[in-house]
């Protein structure tokens, strides 16, 4: 691979419209195939960090996204550069002077607010410089992208979270809709556990993959759609799981701060040893399943829907059934599509249906999603995790014999 320095003319060449984005291949030296809801997309890096998280975070993969490719899908080429991050700014502050016209802000997600510059190679997108971010360029070109990032552990992984936000603006344009939500098999049968931060969605996903038949689907947020003449269906929206030292204590693992991780953990001082620690441990699902063993689920129906919540003070699991009506108001308040508040921009451009179809295809899902057996569990923060696995076991039991 030729010298960093050497790319700087180069991307300011590609910038301006002085030269090719091909010209960028020799730095670009890992390469890896990805499908994102029908589309194939070459990831050409100059950093294997890059490649390696892409591949693992996609891992295992699904209709939406993996590593498979459909020969026939259109194809595009998304090339990234790592540098320093005062390069990046250099590059950044040179794109300013060529640009023309107003820039058109956006917010690539709740916390990293962008804008779109013109300039003679077409619309290129700066973060703001005074984001909490790290910098970082995207240029669109026609069948490709180049995306400049800095070279520090976390932000080589910002290809990664581009092309989920590709597949994501893709799955919303053919149906599918997002909620605030865990899942977890069990027996095959499917759990989505809904609610907000804190309530316990990703530590009772886990307890019921490590139960007897159990395997684990999703983190935080799960993709759910139609399928005609059965139950709704699931995959993950790929992202880290992000556990405090509480909770995993309480399924049982007390040396996880030991293991080897692909993103950068929080510091020993930090509070992600308490039970509601704001710092956590991000673990990809792939990673997840290394350490433990845990069997990953790639997709599944949707047969049991779990609102839980964590009381500090009860003394066992109570398990109350939902109505319908209630349901629909709890799910309608979970959910991220259309109108999603964490990436709250499709700063990209993908979506090609309307504002008013969209929420036409979320309206559907959730009332599909609200005909299901629904639960509200409540649990206390000292009640083995196996516990709450043995009742859901329990009522999916009753469920299929019903």
């Amino acid at each position: 691979m030729p010298a960093t320095n050497d790319v700087l003319p180069v991307l300011y060449a590609v910038l301006n419209s002085s030269a090719a984005p091909a010209d960028l291949d020799p730095w670009c030296v890992e390469r890896i195939t990805t499908q994102l809801s029908g589309l194939t997309v070459e990831l050409r890096a100059s950093s294997d960090a890059s490649t390696r998280y892409t591949q693992r975070l996609f891992t295992p993969g699904n209709r939406l996204w993996g590593a498979d490719t459909d020969a026939t899908a259109p194809t595009t080429i998304m090339r990234t550069i790592a540098l320093p991050a005062d390069r990046v700014r250099t590059l950044a502050d040179s794109v300013r002077t060529i640009a023309t016209g107003s820039p058109l802000h956006v917010q690539m997600h709740v916390r990293a607010p962008a804008a779109w510059f013109r300039t003679p190679a077409g619309q290129v997108l700066l973060t703001d410089p005074d984001a909490p971010i790290a910098p970082q360029i995207i240029a669109r070109h026609d069948g490709s992208y180049t995306v400049v990032t800095c070279d520090d552990p976390d932000a080589v992984m910002n290809a990664a979270r581009h092309l989920r936000e590709i597949g994501y603006r893709r799955a919303e344009n053919n149906g599918w809709v997002c909620l605030h939500a865990s899942a977890a098999t069990i027996d095959g049968r499917g759990i989505l556990i809904v609610g907000n931060s804190g309530a316990g969605k990703s530590s009772i996903a886990l307890a019921a993959a490590t139960a007897a038949g159990g395997a684990f689907l999703a983190n935080d947020r799960t993709m759910i759609a139609m399928s005609a003449g059965v139950a709704p269906h699931a995959v993950a929206m790929p992202g880290p799981i992000r556990l405090n030292g509480g909770t995993l204590r309480a399924l049982g693992l007390n040396n996880a701060q030991q293991w080897h991780l692909t993103r950068p953990k929080p510091p020993t001082a930090s509070d992600w040893q308490n039970f509601q620690g704001t710092s956590k441990l991000h673990i990809l699902a792939q990673e997840w399943h290394e350490h433990t063993g845990t069997p990953l689920a790639s997709a599944m129906t949707v047969d049991l829907v779990v609102f839980p919540e964590v009381l500090s003070d009860a003394q066992g699991v109570d398990v109350r059934p939902v109505d319908t009506e209630r349901t629909l108001k709890l799910l309608k308040a979970q959910c991220m599509s259309p109108d999603d508040d964490i990436y709250v921009c499709d700063w990209l451009g993908i979506h090609n249906t309307d504002a008013v179809n969209r929420a036409r295809h979320t309206a559907d899902v959730l009332d599909a999603l609200a005909r299901r057996p629904a639960l509200e569990l409540q649990f206390g923060i000292e009640i083995p995790y196996r516990t709450i696995a043995t009742a859901l076991s329990n009522r999916l039991e009753v469920l299929a014999g019903a």
